[in-house]
């Protein structure tokens, strides 16, 4: 249920990034002053509302001037066949990609193009850059 107050229009999607991680698998705490990056880094989230025209197929039709009058030469469809996602499902999208919005919850969300969204995942997929600092050396 999206209780943002934020509906998406044309073929955008709304999406709930995942949290962050406040503790690094090295048990280092994530500062508050980081974390703000961190999110806008994050990859992964759950869909909460589509635009009416997401995952629509786009025409696009190429023409050429040919004995003084336009003639369509060629047509270009790019897009989705059918819907990639649905409202629930966990997706991976390009980091940095969208806008970031606090809606009417308090929460923040993303708001971005439907073909930024690049993989369904499942739940065990795990997508993060923070990562702890090994030793100088490795090992």
């Amino acid at each position: 249920m999206n209780k943002s107050g934020i509906s998406p229009s044309g073929n955008r999607v709304l999406i709930l990034p995942d949290k962050i991680d406040e503790v690094t698998p090295g048990g280092i705490h994530v500062p508050d002053s980081i974390k703000e990056k961190h999110l806008h880094a994050q990859a992964t989230g759950t869909v909460i509302a589509v635009g009416p025209d997401c995952w629509r197929d786009e025409i696009t039709l190429v023409e050429r001037l040919i004995d003084n009058e336009w003639k369509t030469v060629e047509r270009r469809i790019s897009g989705y066949s059918e819907s990639f996602a649905h409202v629930g499902e966990k997706v991976a999208f390009a980091k940095y990609g969208g806008l970031m919005v606090e809606g009417e919850d308090g929460v923040n969300y993303r708001i971005m193009n439907d073909t930024d969204i690049t993989a369904r995942v499942s739940d065990n997929v795990s997508f993060t850059d923070i990562k702890s600092r090994q030793r100088l050396g490795g090992q």
